[in-house]
């Protein structure tokens, strides 16, 4: 059965919306509800596709090796975690900042004070981005859903988001629907990337035609290092620290809410620092949309956990769980109550190693959506589950600041 409710966030909302997961990635080289046997199939498919790339060392990233002994492409000024648990690509491959080796002794206190992200595979390109008649490249969005029907994935339950393609071509269904790349500037009482707004704003971009340019060029970017490295890396938590200049992407972080879109798209980018091996940003719909793909694909959720209902794993008003509050103290969140809590804080809110994902707060993430509207994702804690699980978007001007928001993720590339 497809849904979706899909809405403007209403300002009246508690949990704030600002977060964003944030991606890194490596940039001058340019860079299931199944069965255990199709679960298998489906990685092995994956782990076949991805390890024909040729990951060899260069001067930005090196190549190291899971538990398994599966590549991984890590930038340089970063490290694969040993710590257990961490160190397997199917079940969440963590990277930290820094050349300190992460392991079971230190793991506790690395979580806190370093910047962390995970490696999404990314099998098949095409899936992930198509070419219009044009040329230009756009995102692939989709729609999940748990219904059986032959329109649907059978494995994922995904089926495209305003878009088609015939013969290599790929045509968006809405000029105004949920798209990337690309800007929203044309009401004339708003504005919002419009020539007046962004010279004020300080993201590089002066005028419209420069900005819808720039974010192409991001874009393109990224698409060229995720065919290169075969994946990107997702922020770990949601993102922290959002008020200021240099955000982080830590655990036990609470300065998570409250932020304009304009301002987590600039400041997302400051998370590398002064590391030019990497670049960080707020994430594409089209790199929130595999990640899901992912968690479906390794058996991590369910098409009914990501579609349906998220509250299993999910900070919902209607979810109940042990979490560590700001205090550093073992709190219950209680059922039918909003409670947003520190970054990561919750084992009962990871999948593969990701925090946060449904629920908590809301994420902005790059998706353009009607005349002067940016998209959120995943849900946030004062909603019952079902009524905004993990794959859900909702839009908001993206001027708004609200409590329901979180920062953006980030990505490797």
């Amino acid at each position: 059965m497809a849904k979706k409710t899909r809405k403007k966030i209403s300002r009246k909302m508690v949990c704030i919306i600002c977060g964003i997961l944030v991606i890194i990635v490596v940039l001058t080289s340019l860079i299931f509800a199944f069965s255990k046997k199709e679960t298998n199939e489906v990685l092995q498919a994956t782990k076949t596709t991805v390890n024909a790339i040729n990951l060899e060392n260069n001067e930005h990233m090196h190549v190291e090796e899971d538990a398994s002994g599966d590549k991984v492409p890590v930038p340089n000024g970063y490290v694969g975690s040993s710590a257990t648990g961490e160190n397997e690509i199917d079940t969440g491959y963590v990277i930290y900042e820094g050349e300190e080796e992460v392991t079971d002794s230190n793991v506790a206190d690395e979580q806190k004070s370093r910047n962390q992200y995970v490696w999404v595979p990314v099998p098949d390109i095409s899936k992930f981005y198509g070419t219009d008649a044009n040329g230009k490249k756009w995102g692939k969005n989709y729609s999940f859903s748990s219904s059986t029907s032959s329109s649907y994935d059978e494995i994922t339950g995904t089926k495209p988001f305003n878009w088609s393609e015939n013969n290599g071509v790929m045509t968006k269904s809405s000029k105004t629907g949920y798209r990337e790349p690309g800007v929203v500037p044309e009401d004339p009482s708003t504005a919002y990337d419009s020539d007046s707004r962004l010279k004020t704003l300080g993201l590089g971009a002066k005028t419209t035609h420069e900005f819808l340019n720039q974010l192409e060029k991001e874009f393109n970017n990224m698409i060229a290092s995720v065919e290169k490295y075969g994946g990107f890396y997702i922020g770990r938590y949601e993102t922290g620290n959002i008020n200021q200049d240099t955000p982080v992407v830590q655990k036990g972080n609470t300065n998570i809410s409250s932020q304009t879109w304009y301002n987590m798209y600039k400041r997302c980018k400051n998370i590398r620092g002064a590391n030019t091996n990497v670049v960080t940003g707020m994430i594409w719909g089209n790199q929130w949309d595999r990640t899901l793909m992912w968690l479906i694909e390794t058996g991590s959720k369910t098409k009914e956990e990501i579609a349906d209902d998220s509250t299993s794993w999910g900070n919902y008003n209607n979810a109940t769980f042990e979490y560590v509050n700001s205090s550093g103290s073992t709190a219950t969140k209680n059922e039918n109550s909003s409670t947003r809590i520190p970054t990561g804080n919750a084992e009962y809110t990871k999948a593969n190693n990701i925090y946060d994902l449904a629920g908590n707060v809301y994420d902005w993430t790059m998706e353009a959506y009607g005349t002067y509207f940016r998209a959120c994702r995943g849900g946030y804690c004062d909603v019952n589950g079902d009524y905004s699980p993990a794959d859900s978007r909702f839009y908001n001007y993206p001027t708004g600041n609200l409590s329901s928001l979180r920062l953006s993720c980030s990505t490797l590339y």
